[in-house]
């Protein structure tokens, strides 16, 4: 049989991989396993490790990872690959491997024309969680399997400072280790604070017209060798946020519709509307306008994206 696992590094991925090999072959070793890597190996060794009946063992289980021709067929490597010997293999595939494709979120291309023409010969195991309630749930299932008691405040907080599986799964653990119960304050110690945070604190900063404050968080995340266009692409997306919460709050939504509309996390949400309440649509549009207008001019070369930011930081009280 041959599965197409979809998912990006995480305890589900490891396990769901476990369970297939462990229900293929009673053991591993060099005869009845091998892994290889698309971008590393090429196709013609696979095939041909395909095609090697197992030795002392019924069933062989090969494993490969970073299919790159879901996002780029034509992608050069270090040696030539003929994508039709996969294609022939999937057709007529050996009836004692076991054979698991693993595509993470880097890789996954849905529409592509090999994504689309793989998917006819396989299993499909989808490990991605397409919205944050089913995020949320996960994370839930993992509280309550290591015994966290968690306040409604800190659960929010961990979900917006996880963007991804592998940091849940690793902060949840962290977490369990502190005591039984994890309040808002504890979350917050504990949970490194990721680039959009540092991002939502900058656009209240620029909110309030606390020039120094911006700067020194502007200074903060230069010292992190973060990227002023990164930047000013996150910082007009927070304020892209408050502007469409701002208007769909005028339309008498609630949060949670809001959240689902616009599908980000309902706390993220709440935070926007909370800054709609203190400042006005129109001094958030302008900020979004200047920030759009710098982001062209430095990439036409016009304006210095590093001396040209810090004079928006130092001047956006005027707007």
């Amino acid at each position: 049989m041959t599965y197409l696992i979809l998912g990006d590094q995480s305890l589900i991925l490891k396990s769901t991989l476990n369970q297939i090999i462990q229900a293929a072959i009673d053991h591993v070793d060099d005869f009845n396993y091998a892994s290889f890597d698309f971008e590393n190996n090429p196709l013609e060794e696979i095939i041909d490790c395909l095609e090697t009946p197992a030795f002392l063992s019924d069933k062989k289980v090969v494993v490969i990872k970073r299919p790159y021709f879901f996002v780029d067929d034509k992608k050069k490597l270090p040696f030539k690959n003929d994508l039709s010997l996969l294609t022939n293999y999937l057709e007529h595939p050996s009836d004692n491997i076991e054979l698991i494709i693993i595509c993470d979120s880097n890789y996954y291309k849905p529409k592509s024309k090999y994504f689309n023409m793989i998917k006819k010969y396989v299993t499909i195991k989808n490990l991605f969680f397409e919205s944050n309630d089913e995020l949320a749930d996960y994370a839930n299932t993992l509280i309550k399997k290591l015994n966290i008691q968690i306040s409604r405040e800190a659960f929010d907080i961990l979900l917006m400072r996880c963007q991804n599986v592998e940091s849940l799964e690793k902060e949840i653990t962290k977490l369990s280790l502190f005591g039984n119960y994890v309040d808002a304050d504890v979350a917050t110690r504990l949970i490194p604070q990721p680039l959009e945070d540092n991002i939502f604190e900058l656009s209240n900063a620029l909110l309030r017209k606390d020039n120094a404050k911006a700067m020194k968080i502007y200074t903060d995340l230069k010292l992190m060798k973060t990227d002023t266009l990164v930047l000013i692409n996150l910082l007009a997306s927070q304020f892209r946020v408050i502007l469409q919460v701002g208007i769909l709050k005028n339309e008498h939504m609630s949060n949670d519709e809001i959240a689902t509309t616009l599908n980000i996390h309902p706390y993220r949400v709440k935070l926007a509307a909370e800054n709609t309440r203190k400042y006005s649509l129109n001094q958030v549009k302008k900020f979004l306008i200047t920030l759009s207008n710098l982001d062209i001019d430095i990439k036409r070369g016009v304006k210095d994206r590093y001396i040209d930011f810090e004079i928006f930081l130092a001047t956006a009280n005027s707007l």
